[in-house]
């Protein structure tokens, strides 16, 4: 009984620890926030596959197609975070289309996701994908 009621204790544990985010932009302070993004920015890769949280303001930017021009398919979501000055985009999980499911922009979000690269127009880009967005 003993042994039983410790692993189940310890399986909760790890449960709750492997939810949480491994990098929490909402937990830092300004001058650690601005270091984060500024290193997840410079380094991407070394951000693959962890978990991110962060909170700002929400903004889009217009994709383009191959020849340069708007491409009103390709909306790209960011979270524009004031105290590092500058944003991360983000990619949604689910069907959820623009603008009927989304905050006003520059509404205060709250995103949490895993870090991926994907490709569009045969150049690399980053993103804290498949997130969950609170607003």
């Amino acid at each position: 009984m003993r042994k039983t009621l410790l692993s189940f204790l310890l399986a909760a544990l790890f449960a709750t620890a492997a939810a949480a985010a491994d990098v929490d932009l909402t937990k830092m302070s300004r001058t650690m926030l601005f270091a984060a993004v500024l290193d997840i920015r410079s380094n991407p890769e070394r951000y693959l596959g962890q978990r991110v949280r962060m909170s700002g303001k929400f903004a889009i930017i217009q994709g383009v197609d191959a020849n340069g021009q708007p491409d009103p398919e390709k909306i790209f979501y960011n979270c524009v975070i004031p105290d590092a000055q500058t944003s991360l985009e983000f990619g949604v999980a689910g069907e959820l289309f623009y603008p009927e499911d989304f905050p006003d922009l520059e509404s205060l979000i709250t995103v949490e996701g895993v870090y991926e690269k994907y490709e569009d127009n045969g150049k690399t880009y980053y993103r804290v994908g498949q997130s969950e967005i609170e607003f």
